[in-house]
C-alpha cells in the first residue's frame, strides 16, 4: 500500500512537472513566432522619455521644404525590415525611407531599473545605464552630423531627435503583419531618407549582369563617397560598406549615419589611409567570397585605383 501511495505521488509530481515544462515550452514557441512573425515593432519600442538636447534640434525648414515634407508624410508607408538601431517603412511611391528608432535597444532594459541600487549592484546598474546612455547619444550625434554637413550624401530629407510641439503630423504605417497603426511623428524621433539600393543588392545586379564596367564604376563612386567624407574630416566608424552605402539612381550615398564621427585628423591622408583599407578590405572578401571568379579582376582593379589615390598601398 505504501509503495503504491508513493509510486501515486511520484506520478503526480512528475505529471506536473511535465505540464509545466510543456506550458513553457509552448509559451517559449509561442513568443518565438510573435517575434518573427512583428519583429516586435510596438510603439512603445520606438518611444522613449528622453532629455531635451538643444544640439539635436535642427533649423525650421523653408516653406517649399516643409510642403515637401509634408507631401512626402501625407503617403502611407509599408514595413520592409529592421536593422541593428531602427525599424524602416518605405512610402507608397517608393521613394523614401522612413526609419524609427528601436529604443528596446538603446535604453537601459526593465530588468536593469529592477535591480537595487545596493554595493556592486548600484555600480553595475549605473554602468549598464551610462552605456545605452552614451550609445543613444552617438547614434543621435551621427545623424545630427550628417544632416548638418553630409545630407545630401547620406540621403536625408528630414531628422526628428527631440519631441516637438510644430509638426503636426501623424503618419499612417502598416507593420510587418499589416496592422496599420498611426504615429504621431510630434512624439517620436524618426528619420525621412531616400530609398535606395544597398551597394550589395547594386553588385549582385551587376554581377548577375556580368556587368563588369558597371561594377567598377559603382566601387569608383563608393571611393569617391569616402574620400569625400574624409575630405570633411568625417568617417564611419561602422565599416560594412555592403549594407552601410548604398545607389539612389546614379548616386552613391551612406544609408546608416548611427556611426558617423567627427574627426579633423582624417583630413590627412595618411591618417584616413587606414579607414579606407578597412573598407576596401570589406569590398574585397565579398566579391572574394560570392564571385570568386571575377575577384582578380576586381582586385587589380581596386589596387590600380587605390594606387591613384594613396600611392601603392597593396589591397589584401
Amino acid at each position: 500500500m505504501c509503495k503504491t501511495l508513493f509510486k501515486n505521488t511520484r506520478n503526480k509530481f512528475l505529471n506536473k512537472w511535465v505540464r509545466v515544462l510543456l506550458i513553457s515550452l509552448g509559451l517559449f514557441g509561442l513568443t518565438r513566432l510573435y517575434f518573427k512573425m512583428t519583429d516586435d515593432f510596438r510603439l512603445s519600442n520606438i518611444s522613449y522619455n528622453m532629455p531635451y538636447r538643444h544640439e539635436w534640434e535642427v533649423p525650421s525648414l523653408p516653406k517649399e521644404e516643409q510642403q515637401q515634407l509634408d507631401n512626402i508624410l501625407d503617403q502611407k508607408f509599408y514595413y520592409v525590415g529592421k536593422g541593428a538601431q531602427s525599424y524602416a517603412f518605405k512610402s507608397a511611391d517608393d521613394k523614401y525611407i522612413l526609419k524609427f528608432f528601436k529604443f528596446k535597444h538603446l535604453k537601459p532594459s526593465v530588468f536593469i531599473s529592477l535591480i537595487p541600487p545596493i554595493g556592486p549592484l548600484k555600480v553595475y546598474k549605473d554602468k549598464q545605464r551610462e552605456r545605452k546612455h552614451r550609445l543613444l547619444n552617438s547614434v543621435f550625434d551621427g545623424y545630427r552630423l550628417a544632416y548638418n554637413i553630409h545630407a545630401h550624401e547620406a540621403g536625408l530629407i528630414y531628422i526628428h531627435l527631440n519631441k516637438s510641439v510644430n509638426l503636426h503630423k501623424i503618419v499612417a504605417v502598416k507593420d510587418k503583419i499589416g496592422i496599420e497603426r498611426q504615429v504621431d511623428l510630434d512624439q517620436v524621433p524618426f528619420i525621412l531618407q531616400e530609398k535606395a539600393n544597398t551597394t550589395r543588392a547594386e553588385m549582385m545586379t551587376l554581377m548577375g549582369a556580368q556587368d563588369m564596367s558597371g561594377v567598377k564604376k559603382r566601387i569608383q563612386q563608393i571611393f569617391d563617397l569616402y574620400l569625400l567624407e574624409y575630405n570633411k574630416g568625417i568617417y564611419d566608424r561602422d565599416h560594412g560598406v555592403m549594407h552601410n552605402t548604398g545607389f539612389v539612381q546614379d548616386r552613391a550615398i551612406h544609408l546608416d549615419v548611427g556611426k558617423l564621427t567627427k574627426d579633423e585628423r582624417m583630413k590627412n591622408s595618411a591618417y584616413s589611409k587606414p579607414d579606407f583599407l578597412q573598407v576596401v578590405h570589406k569590398l574585397n572578401a565579398w566579391f572574394k567570397l560570392n564571385y570568386p571568379e571575377y575577384h582578380s579582376t576586381i582586385n587589380v582593379y581596386m589596387e590600380q585605383q587605390m594606387q591613384k589615390m594613396f600611392e601603392e598601398i597593396p589591397v589584401r
